[in-house]
């Protein structure tokens, strides 16, 4: 009786260390954004294209990557900032940006929190700046961003690389991949002083088995 109940015991504790495993951290990310209500100044970038809107668009998208420390051309470090507006006073929404790889799944990485759209003004901006830090094996992404309503939840803008090249082909790899790598390398010298050595060697080995059966 004892070994079954610690047989249940012992299924329980893995049934709930799996939920753990299943939200493993892919990425670390930090948010900032401005709070300004209105804003005057004209905007120097524009979106023509877009997957989807609605009263809510994209207006503007910057990326910078960053952080390729053994030097092969993927970096770890994504700075996404992206201002959008709204045909209303005020919007409310969450912002969820994703990554899809040549082949495979698309893959959510960051999901924002609540923050506040005033129509077209250009001091309502969002960044975000994320380390990827695993299973994201060296690749050319392509980046997703969606907005949704922060009370319904409903879709109300996306924009990708198939509408914008800017958000597609980044070279992009997780931390733990982006390091140096040291090589250790055995030389084996195969010239004629080495073969001669090993000769040698050889000759001293048989030389002294001959030499202990002659003695018995």
């Amino acid at each position: 009786m004892k070994n079954i109940n610690l047989q249940l015991l012992s299924c329980l504790l893995l049934a709930l260390a799996l939920p753990v495993n299943a939200t493993e951290t892919l990425s670390s990310s930090s948010e900032r954004h401005s709070t300004a209500k209105s804003s005057s100044s004209p905007k120097k970038l524009a979106i023509t294209t877009q997957s989807y809107q609605s009263h809510v668009w994209f207006n503007s998208v910057d990326i910078l990557i960053s952080g390729d420390i053994n030097n092969n051309g993927y970096f770890h470090q994504l700075e996404v900032e992206f201002d959008a507006d709204t045909s209303m006073p005020y919007q409310q929404v969450f912002a969820e940006f994703s990554l899809l790889p040549t082949y495979g799944g698309e893959k959510i990485y960051y999901t924002s929190s609540v923050f506040e759209l005033f129509r077209q003004s250009n001091n309502d901006w969002l960044a975000v700046d994320t380390v990827l830090e695993r299973r994201f094996p060296a690749d050319e992404y392509l980046l997703t961003i969606r907005l949704f309503d922060a009370n319904t939840g409903y879709l109300l803008a996306e924009i990708s690389g198939f509408d914008d090249s800017n958000l597609d082909y980044l070279p992009l790899e997780d931390y733990d991949r982006d390091s140096y790598i040291t090589d250790t390398t055995v030389v084996v010298s195969g010239g004629t002083t080495g073969i001669f050595s090993l000769l040698v060697l050889c000759l001293m080995f048989y030389s002294r088995v001959g030499f202990k059966r002659c003695q018995r």
